[in-house]
């Protein structure tokens, strides 16, 4: 039975050693992570952009983000293929959501079958060569595929509607706070 030590060394190394084994160059910059993580996923309940669980579950640390640090894991020992990120919109209407570990039906056809398959490795050899241009448009690619599978408009960027409705409750806010203020001073003065 090995001691408190020999455990602790033990975690140590194999903390180390998994992290050293994880070239840094794989590590996508803020930019790229951030643009990744605006992909949908399919968590079985609903359909939401990563950023949206990866803010939930990951914190980030002095030198990497929620992003990084989630895309990290998912490129590190291909745990990109339970991501369940391409939609297929069937002839019934129905839209099924596949990770590139799924089985995937023949209805699929054989060009989204093959882009399914390969576009993870072929991101990951742009990663490794630090080809973020080229990464960024595997990515635009790959949101792309889910506005023209999905079956429906997706958008991980704020509507326009929406920005304007917060500008305006902004505006709106501080009108009254004003008037409040100046109704609050003029009550005072009047009350001396």
């Amino acid at each position: 039975m090995p001691t408190r030590k020999l455990r602790y060394l033990l975690l140590t190394l194999f903390l180390t050693g998994s992290a050293s084994a994880f070239s840094v160059s794989r590590v996508l910059p803020q930019k790229q992570a951030t643009h990744f993580c605006r992909l949908f996923i399919n968590d079985g309940e609903d359909i939401k952009p990563l950023s949206v669980h990866v803010q939930r579950v990951i914190e980030s640390n002095d030198s990497l983000t929620s992003e990084q640090i989630f895309v990290e894991y998912l490129l590190r020992n291909n745990n990109w293929q339970s991501l369940r990120i391409f939609p297929h919109n069937h002839d019934d209407g129905t839209v099924v959501w596949y990770a590139p570990a799924d089985e995937l039906p023949a209805s699929l056809g054989n060009e989204h079958q093959k882009y399914i398959r390969e576009v993870f490795p072929r991101l990951i050899t742009e990663v490794q060569a630090e080809n973020w241009s080229t990464v960024d448009a595997y990515i635009d690619r790959m949101i792309q595929y889910q506005c023209r599978f999905g079956g429906r408009k997706f958008s991980s960027q704020p509507q326009p509607v929406i920005i304007i409705c917060f500008f305006c409750a902004i505006f709106f806010a501080m009108f009254l706070w004003r008037k409040l203020r100046k109704y609050t001073i003029n009550y005072l003065s009047s009350s001396r």
